[in-house]
C-alpha cells in the first residue's frame, strides 16, 4: 500500500505543479493585457497632447498677443464647456414699454461705416 500512497502523491503533485503553472500563466497573461492597456492609454493622452498644442498655435496666430496668457480660454474644449450657474446669475427682465432706442452704441471710423 505504501507504494500506492507515493504514486498518488506523485500524480497530486503534478496536478498541483500543472494547475500552479496554469494560474501563473494567467496571471502573465493579465500582466500583458494590463501592460497594453496602459500603452494604449498613454498614446490617447499624448495624441490628445498633441492636439491641444496645435490648436493652442493656431489660436495663437488668431487671437492678439497680450492675450497669450489666457490662450487656454480660447481652446475648442473649454468653448464646449458649459459655465456653471452661480447664485448670482439672473435674467434682466424689460419692462414691457421699453423700447429700445436707436442710437450709436461706439463711433466707427469712415471706412468702418461703410463696411457696415
Amino acid at each position: 500500500m505504501a507504494k500506492i500512497k507515493g504514486r498518488r502523491s506523485k500524480g497530486r503533485d503534478r496536478k498541483e505543479t500543472g494547475k500552479k503553472e496554469e494560474e501563473r500563466k494567467r496571471k502573465q497573461k493579465r500582466e500583458k493585457t494590463m501592460e497594453v492597456k496602459k500603452v494604449a492609454e498613454e498614446w490617447e493622452i499624448w495624441k490628445e497632447e498633441e492636439e491641444a498644442a496645435k490648436l493652442e498655435v493656431e489660436a495663437k496666430k488668431l487671437v492678439l498677443e497680450k492675450f497669450h496668457k489666457w490662450i487656454k480660454v480660447f481652446s475648442k474644449k473649454k468653448l464646449k464647456r458649459m459655465s456653471t450657474q452661480k447664485i448670482w446669475d439672473h435674467a434682466i427682465d424689460m419692462k414691457e414699454e421699453f423700447v429700445p432706442r436707436k442710437g450709436k452704441v461706439y463711433l466707427l471710423l469712415r471706412e468702418e461705416r461703410e463696411e457696415v
